[in-house]
């Protein structure tokens, strides 16, 4: 593999060039996103994930980001996870990929950052366990490319 095809020399390489928008923090432990639930009278979420997104829409400003419609994003999602008491994991549960949706969503929904999701060009996402003296959260750090 070539420098110029390894992803990860990709990735970085985009990064580089990007230049920082906005960091968010959501104080919580993070809840991955469930399945969608569809019913005759609509479509529902888990109540866990229901409760989180609901209080991360509560806590998130209106963003003030000078973005254009096509203007192409970055996104970088950590989600530090509070470490259960009897749990031995080596890493969180839930898929990075359900702890990622649920926090985009957030700011799609919200004003003042990217006027549709179909914006983010790159999403890095990632998960850990929190350390002793660290509190849980989902952090969102966002570039415009």
């Amino acid at each position: 593999m070539t420098a110029t095809t390894d992803p990860l020399s990709v990735i970085v390489n985009t990064a580089r060039g990007a230049k920082h928008l906005a960091s968010l923090t959501f104080p919580f432990d993070p809840v991955p996103a469930s399945r969608p639930k569809v019913s005759r009278w609509g479509v529902y979420y888990g109540k866990t994930y229901k409760t989180w997104k609901e209080a991360a829409e509560k806590h998130l400003p209106a963003g003030d980001l000078d973005l254009s419609p096509t203007d192409p994003v970055l996104v970088v999602i950590i989600a530090v996870c509070k470490r259960a008491k009897t749990s031995k994991g080596a890493f969180p549960k839930g898929d990075v990929d359900n702890l990622a949706k649920g926090p985009m969503d957030v700011v799609t929904k919200a004003t003042g950052y990217w006027a549709d999701d179909k914006q983010v060009m790159w999403l890095l996402s990632g998960k850990r366990w929190a350390q002793p003296d660290e509190e849980p959260r989902t952090e969102v750090h966002l570039y415009k490319l």
